[in-house]
């Protein structure tokens, strides 16, 4: 007779636009996941630990490339903090003038939210008869833009992930149905001032954050500081 294996608990989590999906607190077999992410200094190699991590404790069901990044992130939180635990301590550098000391600060996971987007229009007039629309790229279109060493190549990668449509007086062209050749083509005829018009928007993708206080353990000065971002909860 085999030994008996437990089942683990189930909790749910809502993420963007009211999607709620299941999981469980990931097992002994799946911490290395968590370890790598902790540990890794290269995005790349913590976000893909992170999915194989979401994969596995949603047997499946989550398809991680296709989440905007904020709700990766969160969802991932909420998994850490069902299977590790919701206090985590966070190391923080003083911002005093002249000091060169840190304290820290104990945050409670499950309090950690989304922070609300931006108000941004996605729609955007390049000149009198030519205008796009944007969106945010998805978590696997992220990491490709990633992958670009070079600064200008990441802005032209990220905008032809983020064009949704283009549009003159005449047509709605869905980017969906037009090569990639052809956006890159059209991303590098634009102007520069319509670039930065363009890249702007992505400034106003949500992202996890949370406010917390802390004193520092050499000038002992209390102060707050703003986390944001998944690397801040390690």
């Amino acid at each position: 007779m085999g030994l008996p294996i437990q089942k683990a608990p189930k909790f749910k989590c809502e993420l963007s636009g009211g999607k709620v999906v299941e999981y469980r607190p990931f097992l002994v077999k799946e911490q290395k996941y968590l370890l790598i992410a902790k540990e890794s200094e290269d995005n790349l190699e913590i976000l893909e630990a992170i999915k194989q991590l979401v994969t596995a404790v949603t047997d499946g069901k989550v398809n991680s490339d296709e989440l905007p990044i904020f709700d990766l992130e969160y969802l991932f939180l909420q998994i850490r903090a069902k299977s590790v635990g919701e206090s985590v301590t966070i190391s923080l550098y003083c911002r005093e003038t002249d000091c060169n000391g840190s304290g820290s600060t104990s945050v409670d996971l499950s309090t950690v939210e989304v922070a609300e987007a931006v108000v941004v229009d996605n729609r955007f007039e390049l000149n009198e008869t030519l205008g796009v629309t944007l969106r945010f790229p998805t978590t696997r279109q992220l990491a490709m833009v990633d992958q670009k060493k070079d600064d200008g190549d990441k802005i032209i990668e990220l905008l032809k992930f983020g064009i949704e449509s283009i549009y003159d007086e005449e047509s709605v062209y869905e980017a969906n149905d037009i090569s990639d050749t052809e956006i890159v083509e059209f991303i590098e005829n634009l102007t520069l001032d319509q670039l930065e018009l363009l890249s702007g928007y992505f400034e106003s993708i949500p992202t996890i954050q949370k406010e917390v206080e802390f004193k520092c353990d050499s000038c002992g000065q209390q102060q707050s500081s703003i986390l944001k971002g998944l690397a801040s909860f390690f």
